[in-house]
């Protein structure tokens, strides 16, 4: 069972949000039996997944199913892994309570708490490991002004004032199941999260829910400005809390979660709903107290929002290595876009100065002028890498791809760069090792005279042209055995190593199957010239030049480690469409594709799709308002 045939892309961004993370060990995970207990199906189907992506990425054998409390017990229902399990079997049992969610009535919540009690007593004996209870800020009370509640801390406990049967409530879930795994001598966790929000999940309802679903819509909404700050946190980090919390931290303790920058007033919600959907966005704001602007009645569509005053102190989960990963700022526009429910591919808008169409209008440039070049001198050439891949999943760039490439054969390379000088624009330079004094990249970037697009490794390097680019890249041969391909990889990449990590003056890392190699040619890299470096990576690289092997390799670009594949894939050139103009691809494509990203028509997850280059300087010159003729 695959997560991807079952959810939407939303979906599935956050329940793999954990195995992404790279802070929780699946070792702690594998083959474990997680029990969800509670009436909060949303959000247990939430975790359930957030589980289960393990499975997926790692084939880790979790077992996953919900329960529910009756007047009989405990009852499962929900199995949601392919294996169920008894109750008794659980490693660890999560109990969902009322985190998030609006607490009921007085008379009801004496009852549910009689009722939480029995629970309480009943799961606790049949976690093998930890049970973790979920809860929120609200059982810290009303908060001061300015003041964020660590785990320890209370606000003011006023039973007149709005919201004291939330943090009564929440107080007296939290107590009775301390009681019950102390009693029974089991270890237990309390995670006491901001405000959850997310994509396609149903929660309780809190000013960003609010703001959300109107500027979805269009609708207006008031706000009351206030100094009060809430802490927020997307489902991504609230699933990823529960597993960190579970693994990586000591039992019997609390911890609070919140998002990454997710403590926010209305005021500074305005401003990033504002911001980022000014089109949509419809907000009035009121000042003043309650009192000074009066009760007025109020319709559903003017209803007024106001704080909550749900501000955490985070620093004891950040101390055991929790990082959160997603910003309120980048939480807000993928909950607004889900609730658009366009058909457009997402995409962070608020990347780039606004400037990500105009810099794919001047790659596609490139693209065009490298096409009559290699057209009037018979030159075979194929889009590679993003800009291929982007041909064939979107007719076009990758929505949030800011450069382009193509490749060629070494002897159709070399043909390109006997004339392509003197074929490109005069203000387009050919920046290669020889061009420039300072310049050591193994292939050819073309740039433009006075813009600047340098890179945060490039950018260290102001002497060098930092000009917008565009990649042009050689595929070599490489042997035609598996020992003499194994030993041309790993010539390949001590070399470029070493010409890289002298260049930057970096350390080598890794070394994957030769880390010991690695360490010594780290030690030594400094001993050797430059020049002898070159040489011997541009001797690595055209090894096997003028030898049918049967086999290519990337070795100038970033594909170096997905290793040797057929030649016979970059044989035949095909014309697909490109932004309105046909470029060629292999005609192998599918297969070549496969070979550099396996299942390549799935995108990245929705979180993650921003510019893949670390631009940290951009100045587009004269050709801020390029477009093509």
């Amino acid at each position: 069972m695959l997560l991807r045939d079952y959810l939407n892309e939303f979906e599935l961004d956050w329940a793999q949000a954990p195995v992404r993370s790279e802070l929780i060990p699946s070792g702690e995970l594998k083959g474990k039996k997680v029990l969800l207990v509670g009436d909060q199906a949303e959000l247990q189907k939430a975790a359930a997944w957030s589980f289960l992506a393990w499975n997926d990425a790692a084939d880790a054998g979790i077992c996953v199913e919900e329960a529910g409390w009756t007047d009989q017990g405990l009852q499962v229902g929900t199995v949601y892994s392919e294996q169920s399990f008894a109750p008794e079997e659980a490693d660890f049992v999560i109990l969902t309570g009322y985190c998030c969610r609006s607490v009921p009535g007085v008379s009801e919540s004496i009852a549910y708490l009689q009722r939480f009690a029995e629970m309480a007593d009943a799961v606790v004996k049949l976690s093998r490991k930890r049970v973790l209870l979920l809860s929120d800020g609200r059982v810290y009370g009303r908060l001061e002004k300015g003041f964020a509640a660590s785990e320890y801390e209370a606000g003011k406990t006023d039973t007149c004032a709005d919201g004291y049967e939330a943090q009564y409530f929440l107080q007296g879930l939290e107590s009775r199941l301390v009681r019950a795994a102390r009693k029974a001598g089991k270890d237990f966790n309390i995670l006491r999260t901001g405000l959850i929000y997310g994509a396609c999940l149903a929660a309780m309802e809190h000013p960003v829910t609010e703001l959300a679903r109107k500027t979805a819509q269009g609708e207006e909404v008031r706000i009351r400005l206030s100094q009060e700050r809430n802490s927020y946190i997307s489902i991504h980090d609230a699933l990823t809390a529960i597993q960190f919390v579970l693994t990586k931290t000591p039992a019997n303790k609390i911890f609070n979660a919140a998002g990454l920058s997710s403590a926010a007033s209305t005021g500074e919600l305005a401003i990033l709903f504002y911001n980022n959907f000014p089109e949509r966005c419809r907000i009035e704001i009121s000042g003043g107290t309650e009192e000074e602007t009066g009760k007025e009645e109020q319709t559903d569509s003017r209803r007024e929002l106001r704080p909550d005053s749900i501000w955490l102190n985070t620093q004891l989960l950040e101390h055991y290595g929790f990082e959160p990963k997603i910003s309120l700022e980048d939480g807000i526009i993928i909950l607004v876009k889900s609730l658009m429910q366009t058909d457009e591919v997402f995409i962070f808008d608020n990347t780039y100065l606004g400037k990500l169409d105009k810099v794919q209008k001047i790659l596609l440039g490139y693209m065009l002028e490298i096409d009559r070049i290699c057209r009037k001198h018979n030159i075979k050439y194929f889009l590679a890498g993003g800009t291929l891949l982007g041909a064939i999943r979107h007719h076009g760039f990758i929505p949030w791809d800011d450069d382009a490439d193509v490749m060629m054969l070494r002897e159709d390379y070399e043909k390109f760069l006997k004339v392509v000088q003197q074929e490109l624009p005069d203000n387009i330079f050919v920046q290669l090792p020889q061009t420039e004094k300072g310049n050591y990249n193994p292939f050819t970037k073309l740039r433009i005279n006075n813009t600047m697009f340098a890179t945060e490794f490039t950018g260290h390097f102001m002497n060098m042209h930092n000009g917008i680019f565009f990649d042009v890249l050689s595929h070599d041969r490489t042997g035609a055995h598996k020992w003499s391909q194994k030993l041309h990889l790993m010539a390949t990449m001590l070399t470029r190593s070493i010409v890289f990590n002298k260049w930057g003056d970096t350390d080598i890392k890794g070394g994957g199957a030769h880390p010991i190699i690695c360490k010594i040619v780290d030690r030594v890299k400094y001993l050797i010239p430059m020049r002898l470096a070159l040489w011997a990576q541009n001797r690595s690289l055209e090894f096997f030049k003028n030898r049918k092997t049967g086999y290519l390799y990337d070795g100038m670009g970033r594909n170096l480690k997905r290793g040797p594949f057929p030649a016979e894939w970059l044989d035949e050139a095909v014309y697909v469409d490109f932004e309105g103009y046909q470029f060629p691809v292999p005609k192998e494509y599918d297969k070549y594709l496969t070979y550099l990203y396996g299942d390549y028509m799935q995108m990245i997850p929705v979180s993650q799709r921003r510019t893949s280059h670390s631009i940290v300087l951009m100045d587009l010159g004269e050709y801020s308002n390029y477009s093509l003729k």
